[in-house]
């Protein structure tokens, strides 16, 4: 096994071993999910994963998986040396087992791109159309590019259908690294999770900016919004407190803070956090030019756009672990962006899901009365 796996990695670092012409001994027809944005989050490219994974489904296509570039990418040498789940073309196979559908390597589809650049395209919006059907001829090769800025969330035509379908394929194909599983059954069994009424909360922060409508375009909820929300699950659950267990998951330090002092029997991982606080932040009435000041200033703050000097596995790492615990929970407060959906998914249909912004929205509606 040991040779096999160095095997593995050897030809997964030699680009040259193959040629453009070993196409044709690939059956079928090839989607090859690329990674060229420097600001994609970390679900952001998973979400596009599974949106593939649907289609491809659906179709007699196979799935690779080229993420070769992007912020969680990780080329320092320690990291190198000391980690052989190391992929110079695949940073998704940090974290998980990879997906590469074909019999090629990875390293044979990073060359068929650089010799293909003007390969045919399959944007964002095409891949998320419910009737969109990955076929044509044998042997075609399509590229779909994660640099392009387009709504690939567009399922509104049956969003329970999909979270369905999404929940089956993130338990069918993502699956963990030995290690990372460790982390989390460890983090669960710690705080008892199995015997606990959990709940979980997800709050969004610095890593939030006013540039799509779904996700950021509305208020920060103020801290103490969230932990009163908490409390009134707490006593709508009907359980002493001594059986209830929070997890809390945030980029914002503050509010981890915050929520120790609350009194909800509040938990979180050790992860990266920025000393920031958005408590209450809203952009609506701020000028272009102001809005974009205030985000300059979070983005140099936040883990995910700033922080260049962190490892960028460990980011990448934090956030996994972060969204599976907060899909593992009986309820789950969710604020919105990838992180908040791909919980959910993870959750699937049997976990309550309780929308953070609608929640914040019905209380100033109601004279601020929960």
């Amino acid at each position: 096994m040991l040779i096999l796996v160095m095997l593995v990695m050897s030809m997964c670092q030699n680009p040259s071993k193959y040629t453009s012409s070993d196409i044709s001994d690939e059956p079928g027809m090839t989607l090859i999910i690329k990674n060229h944005c420097n600001q994609a989050g970390f679900f952001s490219s998973i979400s596009v994963v599974t949106h593939a994974l649907y289609a491809c489904e659906r179709s007699n296509w196979k799935l690779v998986l080229l993420f070769d570039n992007g912020p969680y990418k990780e080329d320092r040498p320690g990291f190198i040396a000391d980690n052989p789940c190391y992929n110079q073309y695949d940073w998704f196979s940090y974290y998980f087992e990879p997906i590469n559908q074909t019999s090629k390597p990875i390293s044979y589809w990073k060359k068929w791109c650089d010799e293909h650049p003007s390969a045919s395209v399959v944007t964002p919006a095409e891949l998320s159309t419910p009737s969109f059907e990955l076929t044509t001829s044998t042997g075609t090769t399509k590229i779909f590019s994660l640099a392009s800025v387009v709504d690939y969330y567009s399922f509104d035509s049956d969003p329970d259908h999909y979270a369905q379908e999404f929940h089956r394929i993130w338990h069918k194909y993502f699956k963990l690294r030995p290690h990372i599983q460790t982390i989390v059954d460890d983090f669960k069994r710690k705080h008892d999770f199995s015997n606990k009424y959990v709940i979980t909360l997800h709050y969004r922060g610095t890593d939030k900016f006013n540039h799509y409508v779904y996700e950021d375009n509305h208020e920060h909820p103020p801290y103490e919004f969230c932990s009163n929300l908490i409390k009134e699950v707490i006593k709508k659950s009907g359980r002493p407190l001594s059986d209830i267990v929070t997890f809390v998951a945030t980029d914002e330090q503050p509010f981890v803070e915050h929520m120790q002092r609350a009194n909800v029997n509040a938990v979180f991982t050790d992860a990266m956090r920025s000393h920031t606080s958005t408590s209450g932040l809203y952009f609506h009435n701020l000028a272009q030019h102001d809005k974009d000041i205030v985000y300059r200033g979070l983005a140099a703050q936040s883990v995910h756009l700033g922080m260049q000097d962190k490892s960028n596995y460990i980011k990448g790492c934090d956030v996994l672990v972060d969204a599976i615990l907060l899909g593992s929970g009986n309820v789950f407060i969710q604020s919105r962006g990838n992180v908040s959906r791909q919980a959910r998914w993870i959750g699937g249909p049997t976990m309550e899901c309780i929308d953070l912004v609608d929640r914040f929205n019905t209380y100033k509606k109601n004279g601020n009365n929960l």
